[in-house]
């Protein structure tokens, strides 16, 4: 952290309050999280905001408030190509010792000559805090409250000191770029505050008017140890930060650091940021310039517009889908409160349905069109060296953070991810070819701002060459929910051409007599043979492998088949379909993770091999009922842990229509105590390393607990949990196929089920074991009971 740490003086606070609008009607707090004291200096704690372009943690503090900041496009290093020369002079040597079963040879092989020039990426670094110090803001207060609504992404903090009630609101505008903040007292004269910005990288500082401007450089003389990141020559990425204040009466001065207003009845505070990054090979912008530009866009604009153009378009995206469950009356208890008893396992229906919104909340947060997408921490990070970097991991977590999009109803937020893979697609062409002489293009298991494409970290963790396979899945789910032709002419190509990398890699195992990817391994999972108490990573074509190409080449096909091209490129698929390894069930009736019956390592934690089941569907509950019922059999022994692969596993027990399993398992994510990796904060985000994912991967079990439509079928509460059975109703939800349905249930039987059809084409809807086939006209809708009448 760098804001300055002062002794935090509160009183006790008495009164309860529902919100800091006392007068919200109870309707309307479906979406509010509310607190009765500040948030000190617990990261998680704060409240989070953004814009993606920017994101913002507030505390709430009273003496001293500090807003920690984030601009999606500030990480460190520079333009690098991880790309080495000569790699593929070791492909052969690699696939030779893999068919004489040397694993492990193998992977001492690829770690030593398969990998990328560095062998890590780089991380994604804050920008620095924006800072406010109260004068005599040390006083005692009484009838503290700070909430964020997430239906409109505005945090609220009020409190009453020296018989003053403050307020403080914060929203970040996407339509306007900037971060804004007003500060107001109920009695004038009463806003007396000196305003910072200050970053680990800064260069200058300085003031103008009643403008704050600290300019800044990553480069490792940053004050931490970045021995963990790859050194690169010169500096890094350059950034600029502004903030304008606009007082309402009073006095505004400038030091040569900040500005100070005394005096006022309000103040509004407008901030922006912007980077010099153009591309992940150019980074010649100017950011002087660009803030600027966003400023004067803003210029002359009141609070009151500022507030309402961010609404307009904030709301517009949160209020397309409410879930109301049994439980209001707990929000008037504070959120933490409720945290508290949810980790000891106390039943709370209305908060789980809050955690539903949070994963929405921050996508949109984190997510819109001309951002960078979602990383590991959404877009929320403090640390120089966060974990893992707070990368892209395209072995499940980005894919993870967008699981909860379409179905959920907003699905203008996956533009970013869609211009992360072009990006992949362009430099990953050139790692095909000079790893594995392939055409086509290739990612491997992470990413990065600079778009690297080549294997990473170790063969252990890396030498996984689908990630970009997987990514493709996003565009061909994206075409389903919206069947956007234009989109998926577009993207088309992409697909095809991670398909033609895996076309030029499988081949004839002498082993085995499939097609098969030479070396591959399940992501992060090793296994042991028996004799060889050695574990094992690589691995020819392993469960996931086979499934993902399940996947992307009937993608293929079909798109193909739409756009009315590449007929000859679909019959390779089609045949190559039929010569790869089919499922395997092993003796203990799972589903078999690898192409022989290996025992699985890291005490069952490994789910890859049950892609196949969720987010794949070439294994469905009626499709084909023994292999869904290999993958329960996978899933019964898997300890629950308060990270991201439990929070796939709430996801596979919702497809296999089990809502009882995913309900035990998402109360227990919250009473696992933080093993092994932390638990959650009082606002909702995952603790845990910081990470997302889990947070959009139980939004996306919860959506499937309510609704599928991933077997030719739209399924009404196929899952619904034990927790929300009494009275629910939930409106706005996506099936594919382009149709909005809305829910409604008591004592665990549908009540009513209105569907509208976008398009106008034919469906068939299922509730329980009863099907119906309809035929609407595009725009037009139907109301069904549980008869499905």
């Amino acid at each position: 952290m760098f804001a300055s740490k002062k002794l935090l003086l509160f009183a006790l606070v008495l009164p309860v309050f529902i919100s800091c609008d006392e007068n919200l009607p109870e309707s309307s707090r479906e979406m509010v999280l509310w607190y009765d004291q500040p948030a000190g200096d617990v990261w998680l704690d704060g409240l989070l905001i953004g814009n993606g372009y920017m994101g913002g943690n507030v505390f709430g503090r009273v003496d001293n408030e500090r807003i920690a900041l984030n601009e999606s496009t500030f990480w460190s290093g520079r333009p690098q190509d991880y790309n080495v020369a000569g790699a593929h002079d070791y492909y052969d040597r690699i696939k030779a010792l893999m068919y004489e079963k040397k694993y492990k040879e193998a992977e001492n092989l690829v770690d030593e000559h398969f990998y990328g020039n560095p062998k890590n990426q780089q991380t994604y670094v804050p920008v620095g805090d924006f800072l406010l110090d109260f004068m005599n803001g040390d006083e005692p207060f009484t009838d503290y409250c700070r909430e964020l609504d997430m239906e409109t992404g505005v945090v609220k903090v009020q409190y009453t000191q020296r018989g003053v009630r403050m307020t403080r609101e914060l929203f970040m505008s996407y339509p306007d770029h900037v971060m804004v903040m007003r500060l107001s007292a109920d009695k004038p004269g009463q806003v007396n505050v000196e305003a910072k910005l200050k970053s680990p990288f800064e260069r200058a500082v300085g003031t103008s008017g009643n403008r704050l401007t600290v300019n800044g450089t990553w480069s490792y003389k940053a004050p931490r140890d970045f021995s963990l990141v790859h050194k690169v020559a010169g500096d890094g990425m350059s950034f600029q930060a502004d903030v304008v204040a606009m007082p309402e009466k009073g006095t505004l001065a400038a030091t040569d650091s900040s500005l100070v207003v005394k005096d006022a009845n309000a103040v509004t505070f407008v901030l922006a940021i912007a980077t010099d990054y153009v591309k992940y090979d150019d980074i010649s912008g100017d950011p002087s310039a660009r803030c600027e530009k966003i400023l004067s866009g803003v210029e002359g604009k009141k609070y009151k517009e500022l507030k309402a153009t961010h609404l307009k378009d904030f709301s517009g995206l949160m209020s397309r889908v409410h879930l109301n469950v049994d439980g209001l009356d707990m929000n008037e208890k504070p959120t933490n409160v409720r945290m508290d008893a949810l980790k000891k396992g106390e039943a709370d229906p209305d908060l789980l349905a809050k955690f539903f919104q949070f994963g929405r909340y921050i996508t949109v947060s984190s997510s819109r069109e001309g951002s960078e997408p979602a990383n590991l921490q959404g877009r929320w990070n403090q640390d120089l060296l966060p974990n893992w970097g707070s990368k892209y991991t395209i072995n499940v977590n980005t894919e993870m953070n967008y699981w909860p999009a379409e179905v959920t109803n907003l699905s203008e937020c996956t533009e970013p991810l869609f211009h992360l893979i072009e990006d992949l697609a362009e430099n990953g062409a050139k790692t095909a070819r000079i790893y594995y002489d392939a055409d086509g293009w290739v990612a491997h298991h992470n990413t990065d701002i600079w778009r690297g494409t080549a294997p990473v970290d170790a063969a252990r963790y890396g030498m996984w060459p689908m990630g970009g396979v997987w990514l493709c899945q996003h565009i061909w789910e994206h075409y389903l929910y919206t069947e956007d032709i234009d989109f998926l002419r577009k993207y088309y190509p992409i697909m095809k051409g991670a398909a033609e990398f895996v076309m030029d890699i499988l081949e004839v195992n002498p082993n085995y007599g499939y097609l098969t990817i030479p070396f591959s391994m399940s992501p992060e999972q090793g296994y042991f043979i028996d004799g060889n108490p050695e574990e094992q990573f690589l691995a020819p074509s392993t469960t996931m492998d086979n499934a993902l190409i399940r996947d992307l080449f009937p993608h293929c096909i079909a798109a193909s088949s739409i756009l009315g091209v590449d007929s000859d490129f679909s019959a390779e698929l089609a045949k190559a379909l039929e010569q790869i390894p089919p499922y395997m069930i092993a003796p203990n009736g799972m589903l078999q993770g690898w192409i022989e019956d290996w025992t699985r390592g890291w005490e069952n934690h490994n789910w890859s091999g049950t892609f196949g089941l969720f987010p794949g569907n070439s294994i469905t509950l009626r499709g084909t009922p023994e292999l869904a019922k290999a993958v329960e059999t996978w899933l019964e022994p898997r300890p629950v842990t308060s990270f991201w692969n439990s929070a796939i596993d709430v996801c596979q027990w919702a497809r296999l229509e089990n809502g009882e399993k995913a309900e035990e398992i998402l109360r227990k994510i919250f009473i696992t105590n933080g093993y092994p990796f932390g638990g959650f904060g009082n606002n909702l985000h995952f603790s845990g390393s910081n990470q997302s994912d889990i947070n959009f991967g139980l939004t996306a079990g919860m959506a499937e607990s309510l609704l599928q439509s991933h077997a030719g079928e739209i399924s009404i509460l196929p899952a619904l949990m034990p927790g929300w059975k009494a009275a629910g109703s939930v409106s706005g939800l996506k099936a594919r196929g382009n149709y909005d349905v809305s829910i409604s249930w008591k004592d665990g039987v549908l009540v009513s089920c209105t569907i509208k059809s976008n398009l106008g084409k034919p469906f068939i809807v299922r509730y329980g074991e009863k099907t119906r086939e309809i035929s609407l006209a595009a725009g037009e809708s139907v109301t069904l009971d549980a008869n499905l009448e």
